[in-house]
């Protein structure tokens, strides 16, 4: 080691890091910046083409009552201006909940058939 390095009152300059303009680095997260930007920017659109689907299939009407987080969650979407009311919100999340659970839905309709297969079976042991 020089005598300089174990200077105390040595003064350090820090080495500036190397500049890349037009680097491929540079360009990829420019281009993995503009996909976010893409796909932050559809989102809407693709949440009004699913309420749109969900919108045009209602045909009937349900009540319910919703516990306070519930109600909140429906009216900050309202509120964002992803839906127009609350019967939209309500019925897109409904909807996509279903979608969701596709597979508890196949085992209970699986059971139900199960179910009807017994009652015929016993309605026709006793008019036999």
């Amino acid at each position: 080691m020089s005598e300089n390095q174990n200077d105390p009152n040595r003064q350090i300059t820090p080495t500036p890091a190397p500049q890349h303009t037009g680097s491929r680095a540079g360009e990829t997260l420019d281009d993995i910046a503009s996909t976010i930007r893409d796909l932050f920017n559809r989102v809407p659109e693709t949440v009004n083409k699913a309420v749109e689907r969900a919108m045009n299939v209602r045909d009937t009407t349900v009540l319910v009552r919703l516990g306070d987080a519930s109600s909140d969650s429906i009216d900050t979407l309202v509120s964002a201006g992803i839906f127009k009311s609350r019967a939209e919100a309500a019925a897109f999340l409904i909807d996509e909940g279903i979608k969701a659970q596709s597979g508890l839905f196949q085992r209970i309709q699986d059971k139900l058939s199960e179910i009807e297969k017994l009652r015929d079976e016993l309605r026709h042991s006793v008019a036999g």
